[in-house]
């Protein structure tokens, strides 16, 4: 996009003392696996490319935790499970309490707190509680805490306040400026060791052994059982902050930037969605951040019943808004190269940063209250890409009624929104990689309708949905662009910088869209991507004839409208269009007898397993060496399609109404006509910059039949292999033949026009 997306951030502001360690690598995906959990293929459509189809690395586990449970994959919840209990807590939510220096990279998802890390192996993320584990053997208490990010088990101190019988004290000792009712013990883990202050006047004296492990990212403290009474049930309190090298917490202002009256606790767990609302909540850490401004933490507080220990409760699965987490196949110097090994990448760039570099990640789900488990009847499925400088809780955070709408009132649809590494991924390399790892996860959980699904967003997000549209045709049934465009208008310069005019492409790659629907809205005055940019695009669809709403706010801006929410019916109107298409079409196109697939060589990522490939009966793609872009035109007379006439209507005024004070011209295009092209046999192929396709005829429908050709336009020579052929049949075409082997063959064609390819059987 232009320059003045780079403003949109700034703009959208609102026993013994003994410790072991192992010596493992710091890599959240290598050392003792435990299986992943299983994928449901049934979930993706066919479509969809390598990255959705991996397998999940699983997370290692500390060697020395001796249960066999897990924690929720629900971040903000917890079970009991395998003899122990587990919580897992928000993450990316260590930001202790407001201070007086808020971060310039969060202009545009404020976090609750405002916290420094100071130190690089602290990696800006260093004291972030991600998992808890509590449990009880014949011998030992078992206290387990994973973190989200750990370079260095110097770094973090964790501390257990423990209230199992009556009476306690409030304050916290070695905890400045922090209270909790009825406390009875404190349980320090740190590199240094673990250390135990039953508040007798004894101070921290060193029980058990620690055991730091990096792989897992994790400290497993066992301390003889015997210290504490178990008779009644336990309040457990559970804070982190920064290791002073003594087994204490470091208190530095000057360093975390914050006040003196201040405590200096980063993270506090055993927060659920009742004490972390989703209102203009982006890291679940308001809450918190209010909190450790008072120095009470009572409210949260984890109710610990040890007589329900045997119990295993199932994964929670909670209807609405939640964040959930899995585990992705990149982390790492994998995403940075000159190499942040983990946490987040915190440079005062209000745009760009931060970005995320640890392989567990986040992302924002909506589960309509209706949604039940059903393979014969699954749930739809909805992207909600979020915009440059937002997160994954961006439409849960601040955009709400947008939500109930898609997901909820309107149409009854589990929607998600991926982090995408960060707050600019644009959809596009390791950011299009969560987002397929994302789609896999949800599909491993919830009974989703693959054959249903539209991605929507919000300005990068709705560049994303087209993006993906574009690249995937045949895996979304339509997309919703909100304050979007792909076509850089001839009018303006394109804008300086890395993504130059490299994105978006224009309007030629939007031939790839005829079989999916398309609804856009955009404001006249958009300050980022200027209305003609979107006129542009929408003129795209209207020249190549294909169906699409174009709604134009004709006093709407870019970025007020993400503001009024409710008072914007643009959101409205987005919701009601995903019904009447859903209901016009039923599903995404499954086999169409004519498209058009235009790529651009330099968007393949083999590596990642991602990038144009193809669609429906057409795969295997590979462009001429060093050219720009390649395009394949198919056309096959045995797959008839409706023989429709385009029609188009403009300025219909959509007056103001209860919803907004704020009109709107729509224009429309349509298709209409029922009757069937006449059947026949002749596949038509067009290709320019192509080196390489396969097509599969069974699906095109010309395997077997008797009238059966090929005729084929290249500007380049061409490999071109045929599958789905029967057993015997021959292919011949001016000097080549070839004859079918295991369904398959394979043409090395000249470049030119007017080739024609004719079928015999031996």
């Amino acid at each position: 996009m232009r320059f003045l997306l780079v403003l949109a951030g700034l703009l959208l502001a609102a026993c013994n003392d003994s410790s072991s360690s192992s010596s493992s690598p710091p890599a959240a995906v290598t050392g003792p696996q435990t299986p992943a959990p299983p994928v449901a293929r049934q979930g993706l459509p066919e479509g969809v490319p390598p990255a959705a189809r991996g397998v999940e690395p699983a997370l290692p586990v500390n060697p020395a935790w001796p249960f066999s449970g897990s924690a929720p994959r629900t971040l903000g919840s917890g079970r009991y499970a395998g003899g122990a209990y587990y919580w897992t807590d928000f993450i990316y939510d260590a930001n202790g309490a407001l201070g007086p220096n808020p971060p310039a990279y969060r202009v545009g998802t404020p976090s609750g707190g405002s916290y420094h890390y100071p130190d690089e192996a602290m990696a800006g993320n260093g004291a972030d509680i991600f998992r808890v584990g509590i449990g009880r053997d014949d011998t030992s208490l078992h206290l387990r805490v994973d973190w989200q990010t750990l370079l260095d088990p110097a770094v973090p101190i964790a501390a257990f306040a423990l209230d199992y019988k009556e009476g306690g004290q409030d304050s916290l000792p070695g905890i400045p400026r922090i209270t909790a009712p009825g406390v009875d013990a404190l349980v320090f883990l740190s590199s240094a060791g673990v250390t135990v202050d039953r508040l007798d006047g004894n101070g921290p004296i060193a029980f058990g052994q620690i055991i730091t492990d990096l792989a897992s990212r994790s400290f497993v403290a066992q301390i003889g059982s015997t210290l504490f009474s178990y008779e009644r049930p336990w309040k457990v309190y559970l804070l982190s902050g920064i290791h002073d090298g003594n087994g204490g917490f470091l208190d530095d202002n000057i360093a975390f930037r914050k006040l003196p009256t201040q405590p200096p606790v980063f993270n506090v767990a055993f927060r659920d969605y009742d004490d972390e609302p989703v209102a203009n909540n982006f890291w679940f850490d308001q809450e918190q951040a209010i909190a450790l401004s008072s120095g009470d933490i009572s409210e949260f507080v984890l109710e610990l019943d040890w007589n329900r220990m045997g119990e295993t409760e199932p994964e929670p699965l909670p209807k609405g808004y939640s964040n959930r987490w899995y585990v992705s196949s990149l982390s790492g110097t994998a995403l940075k190269a000159d190499g942040q090994e983990a946490g987040i990448d915190r440079s005062e760039n209000p745009v760009t940063q931060p970005q995320y570099y640890d392989a567990v990640q986040p992302y924002g789900i909506y589960v309509p209250e209706n949604y039940q488990e059903s393979e014969n009847e699954p749930t739809l499925f909805t992207w909600l890409l979020h915009s440059l400088t937002q997160n994954h809780n961006q439409y849960g955070a601040t955009v709400p009624n947008f939500l109930d709408a898609a997901c909820e009132r309107l149409r009854q649809s589990i929607c998600v929104t991926t982090l995408g590494r960060g707050p600019a991924g644009f959809y596009s390399g390791p950011a299009e990689v969560d987002l397929w790892e994302v789609w896999r996860d949800v599909a491993a959980h919830y009974t989703i309708d693959p054959e249903r699904v539209i991605s929507s967003g919000y300005s990068m997000g709705a560049i994303g949905t087209i993006n993906l549209m574009i690249k995937y045709p045949d895996v979304f049934a339509g997309g919703v662009v909100l304050a979007g465009s792909h076509a850089d208008s001839p009018i303006l310069p394109c804008s300086p910088g890395t993504s130059g005019c490299a994105e978006p492409k224009g309007p030629e790659l939007m031939q790839n869209l005829k079989w999916n629907g398309y609804y856009h809205a955009h404001g006249s005055f958009d300050q980022l991507v200027p209305f003609v940019d979107a006129r542009a695009t929408v003129d795209a669809m209207k020249s190549n004839g294909y169906r699409y709403v174009f709604d134009h706010y004709v006093a709407e801006d870019h970025i007020i409208w993400t503001l009024k929410d409710a008072a914007y019916s643009a959101f409205e109107e987005a919701a009601k269009w995903m019904v009447g298409w859903l209901a016009e079409t039923d599903t995404r196109k499954q086999n169409p007898g004519d498209f058009i697939y235009r790529w651009e060589p330099s968007a393949v990522a083999p590596t990642l397993g991602i990038g144009p490939q193809g669609g429906w009966w057409l795969s295997d793609i590979a462009a001429v060496a060093d050219v720009d872009f390649a395009e394949i035109r198919l056309d096959s007379g045995a797959l008839p399609e409706r023989v429709v006439t385009v029609n188009f209507e403009g300025n219909q005024f959509l007056p103001p109404n209860d919803m907004t004070l704020s009109p709107a011209l729509r224009e429309e295009q349509r298709w209409e006509g029922d009757t069937l092209e006449t059947v026949g046999g002749t596949l038509t192929v067009g290709l320019e910059n192509v080196a390489a396709l396969t097509l599969d005829l069974e699906r095109a429908g010309i395997a077997g039949r008797t009238d059966r050709e090929i005729q084929l336009d290249s500007t380049h020579p061409v490999t071109l292999t045929l599958t789905g052929l029967e057993p015997g049949a021959r292919l011949m075409t001016g000097s080549e033949t070839g004859t079918e082997e295991s369904g398959r063959v394979t043409l090395n064609l000249p470049a030119g026009a007017g080739q024609v390819i004719s079928f015999s059987a031996l």
